[in-house]
């Protein structure tokens, strides 16, 4: 059995990657990043970061890119879960197409066999550990695949995302951010607030994507309008503030969960 993290460089996977080197988990095999071509600035300095901090300890990291999720989250089958005018939101597709099948993929190779033809791994060929805490225990899941078993670290150790913030904070490593595409429908408005006030080039981006899949027909809904942000209006004219206030988001983190260069200037 090899044992592989699946890291999105966010709080939580970063914590349970950080805990192997330090020793309070055991030691890893391969971690393995999936580059969907447009992660925060922000993410891909927690990547530059981590990357040496762990490869220090002899764990290679696997950087897959796996396409650019901007210029092609808006096709069928592989799409974003975009809002709609009509209520809800599209299936999540992106999730399976950039991260779980390369992944997959390259979890063959590192076994020595093709990535997708015959024959198959052996049963539990595979430990593959994901960064889920006690507060989102619902996506815990067992894996489909035989030679896959998941392990779930931080939900067997009892952590919480802000046990893991404080771990992080209390050995002096860098407090990653939430870790989503620029893009991703699933941000709350003082998420959008923060990129607006402290990345304005990533809110561009992220507002000319709105605008542009707007009318983009996917899974038979060719009469809706699509949008990135929750509220089903228009990204760059939304009232984030007032949606802020009544999403109850808009409290200041811990000190401890906030960006280690935020930190120093608070």
């Amino acid at each position: 059995m090899i044992r592989t993290a699946s890291w999105g460089c966010g709080l939580q996977s970063t914590t349970m990657i950080a805990m192997s080197v330090l020793g309070d988990l055991p030691i890893l095999d391969h971690v393995i990043f999936c580059d969907l071509g447009w992660e925060r600035a922000e993410t891909y300095a927690t990547l530059d970061w981590y990357t040496e901090f762990i490869e220090e300890a002899g764990v290679p990291v696997h950087v897959l890119n796996t396409g650019h999720i901007k210029d092609q989250a808006a096709h069928p089958h592989i799409h974003m879960p975009f809002w709609t005018d009509q209520g809800g939101h599209l299936r999540r597709q992106c999730t399976r197409h950039y991260k779980i099948r390369p992944t997959r993929r390259h979890l063959r190779k590192l076994l020595g066999l093709h990535p997708t033809l015959p024959p198959n791994p052996p049963s539990r060929a595979v430990e593959q550990w994901i960064g889920i805490t006690t507060d989102e225990f619902t996506r815990a899941r067992t894996s489909e695949l035989d030679y896959i078993v998941n392990r779930h670290p931080l939900l067997q150790a009892g952590m919480s995302r802000n046990d893991c913030g404080r771990y992080l904070y209390e050995h002096g490593l860098p407090i990653p951010p939430k870790s989503a595409c620029i893009g991703c429908p699933y941000r709350k408005a003082s998420e959008w607030i923060d990129i607006r006030d402290n990345a304005p080039e990533e809110w561009e981006e992220a507002c000319l994507f709105d605008e542009q899949i707007r009318h983009h027909p996917l899974d038979r809904i060719e009469t809706a309008s699509l949008y990135v942000y929750r509220h089903r209006v228009p990204l760059a004219t939304a009232d984030l503030e007032a949606d802020a206030s009544r999403e109850q988001t808009a409290d200041q983190l811990p000190l401890f969960l906030l960006p280690l260069e935020r930190q120093e200037t608070c």
